[in-house]
C-alpha cells in the first residue's frame, strides 16, 4: 500500500516563548542603511543606564532597499553594503550592552528578500545559503531569529512587528489598532510612531498596547511628511511571568 502524500510544511505559528527574569531592550524599525545614528545610540544608553540583560530586534532591521520594486536609485542598490553595516551595527549593540541573548524578528521589509528569491531566482529556493538565515549566520550576527509571521510571547505580553497581524496604516492610533487584532496586552512596530493604548473590560481588568517609535530616517524621499518619530521599548520580565514595559519617545 502507497505511503499518503505529506503536505506541504506550513510556517509555525505557535508564539515563541520567551521566561525571566530579564530586562530588554526593544529596537524596532531601524531599516539600514537608512539608520539614525543618534537615536540608536540614545537608545542603546538607555539600556546600558538601566541594566539591559538582553536586545529584542523587533523586525525592519535592513531596510532592503536594493531588493525593492520601489527602488528608484541605482547607487542605493548595495545589497553587500547594507548586510556588512547591518553586522556593524549588531556588533556596536553587543560591545555596548554585552546582551546574554539578541534576538531578531523578521519584518515586512526582511520578507522583500524571500520574494525577491521567488520572483527573480526561483530555482534558488530551499537551496542552502539563499535562505536569510543562513545568509545571517554567515556574517556571523550572532542572533537567534525568530520567523516573519511568528509572535513572541514575553510572559503576559506578546510581541509582534505589526505586519503579521493585519493591513493598514494604523491611523492616527496605532496602538489602538493593534489592540483590535489581538485583544491583549502587546506591543508592536512598523508604524513608527510612539503610541499607547488603554482599555478596560467588563470587569475593569486592564489591557495595554503599545506601538513603538522608530530609529530610522524621519524624512525619507519616498515620504518627507509624516508622523513619524523616534522610539524603543524596555521590557522588565520577572520569573512569573509579569511585565512591565516602558514605551520610550526618544
Amino acid at each position: 500500500m502507497k505511503k499518503f502524500p505529506k503536505s506541504e510544511p506550513k510556517i509555525s505559528r505557535r508564539p515563541l516563548v520567551i521566561k525571566g527574569p530579564r530586562r530588554i531592550l526593544v529596537l524596532s524599525d531601524i531599516h539600514v542603511p537608512f539608520h539614525d545614528s543618534t537615536a540608536i545610540k540614545k537608545a542603546v544608553s538607555y539600556g546600558v543606564e538601566n541594566g539591559a540583560t538582553d536586545v529584542y530586534l523587533n523586525g525592519d532591521l535592513l531596510d532592503f532597499y536594493s531588493l525593492s520594486s520601489f527602488a528608484k536609485d541605482p547607487r542605493e542598490r548595495d545589497l553587500h553594503h547594507e548586510l556588512k553595516t547591518a553586522a556593524s551595527l549588531i556588533e556596536y549593540i553587543r560591545d555596548e550592552i554585552k546582551p546574554g541573548k539578541i534576538w531578531f524578528k523578521v519584518g515586512n521589509h526582511e520578507d522583500r528578500f524571500e520574494r525577491y528569491i521567488k520572483t527573480k531566482a526561483p530555482e534558488l529556493m530551499g537551496v542552502k545559503m539563499f535562505n536569510l538565515e543562513d545568509i545571517f549566520k554567515a556574517y556571523n550576527f550572532g542572533v537567534e531569529f525568530v520567523e516573519t509571521w511568528r509572535a513572541v510571547k514575553f510572559g503576559d505580553i506578546v510581541g509582534v512587528h505589526g505586519h503579521e497581524v493585519g493591513r493598514g496604516s494604523g491611523g492616527l492610533h496605532p496602538a489602538r489598532w493593534l489592540h483590535l487584532r489581538t485583544n491583549r496586552a502587546a506591543f508592536c512596530g512598523h508604524f513608527h510612531k510612539t503610541d499607547t493604548f488603554i482599555s478596560k473590560d467588563i470587569l475593569g481588568e486592564k489591557t495595554t498596547t503599545h506601538a513603538l517609535g522608530c530609529l530610522c530616517d524621519l524624512e525619507p524621499e519616498y515620504l518627507t511628511k509624516n508622523n513619524w518619530n523616534h522610539g524603543a521599548g524596555f521590557l522588565i520580565l520577572d520569573s512569573r511571568g509579569r511585565s512591565e514595559f516602558i514605551n520610550l519617545r526618544l
